[in-house]
């Protein structure tokens, strides 16, 4: 059984890859650490609590920072809604869970050196913790044994032009990961997009009358409303699928800086995939997925 540390700032699609990693019987969900980002800590805290109790997520949930490292917070409660779960606040009962004593980041730090070489992080927001955690002891970032992330782009982004979101949020941070010789695997936008959620895939999910499947289709549909074609990328929970179908998944070796100057280039995540010609990679970078598979696994979670 893989160990996983999942790093989080909920956000919809964080509540589903939640679902999805907590479900897996391949995956032992140590810790949940949690970031400002879609929204402010205070929410994403809530957000967080709210998801364990409804879908009986057990392990421990530890409060992380609450602002960028060097920034003002960023949020994205203009697309997802205020305290960043759209409609589905109304739709899931108050939690009675509450949060676990200690810093996620220095919980973090502790986990990995108790357990070195076992631990998978999988970032799904702003990279916050995780950079802090790499700044106060630097030896972690070579005793993961894999961080998988959601973030950045090899083309357009989402934030702006050029930046995905969870890097735009904190760019300095996610340099830092970058930088740190830790063994990455980004999962940008570029890949993301070609994991496409539909009308007729929520469909499915309310047919399953599982577990709060109603409250979780209506919250979705809520966001396939707003967009032209009602259709759209299911960004975060492609990480977890990555570790239960590798298969499914195709990766070139890159290297990857963040830029943290640019006054249009915030945040963009610049990929130099002419190694070793150009550089030395310090990532895989998801290029290719077989979209409707990784669908499928997602939806036989939700509808267990």
């Amino acid at each position: 059984m893989r160990k996983i540390w999942i790093d989080t700032d909920p956000g919809f699609d964080d509540l589903v890859t939640l679902v999805v990693a907590s479900r897996a019987e391949a995956l032992e969900l140590t810790g949940i650490g949690v970031v400002a980002g879609n929204a402010p800590l205070v929410r994403t805290l809530h957000n967080t609590l709210t998801i364990a109790d409804a879908f009986e997520i057990h392990a421990p949930i530890y409060a992380g920072c609450d602002r960028a490292l060097l920034r003002s917070n960023t949020t994205a409660e203009d697309v997802l809604g205020a305290g960043a779960f759209g409609t589905i606040g109304a739709k899931l009962p108050e939690p009675t869970r509450i949060i676990s004593s200690g810093h996620a980041v220095l919980q973090l730090i502790e986990t990995v050196l108790e357990n070195p070489n076992q631990i998978t992080l999988i970032a799904i927001g702003p990279l916050t913790n995780i950079a802090l955690a790499m700044r106060l002891e630097p030896k972690i970032a070579g005793l993961f044994q894999e961080i998988i992330l959601m973030g950045g782009s090899t083309d357009r982004g989402n934030q702006t032009a050029a930046a995905e979101f969870n890097f735009y949020a904190d760019p300095e941070a996610a340099s830092i990961v970058f930088q740190s010789g830790a063994k990455i695997t980004m999962f940008g936008l570029n890949l993301t997009r070609q994991v496409l959620l539909t009308e007729n895939h929520l469909a499915r999910v309310r047919e399953s009358k599982a577990v709060h499947a109603l409250a979780l289709a209506d919250m979705t549909a809520h966001y396939l409303q707003i967009r032209a074609n009602k259709i759209m990328p299911l960004h975060d929970p492609v990480t977890v699928v990555y570790l239960l179908r590798p298969d499914l998944f195709t990766f070139d070796p890159a290297y990857v800086q963040i830029e943290t100057s640019g006054i249009h280039s915030l945040g963009a995540s610049i990929c130099e995939f002419r190694v070793p010609k150009k550089a030395s990679a310090n990532a895989f970078v998801a290029t290719k997925a077989d979209g409707e598979a990784v669908m499928e696994l997602i939806l036989g979670a939700l509808t267990q």
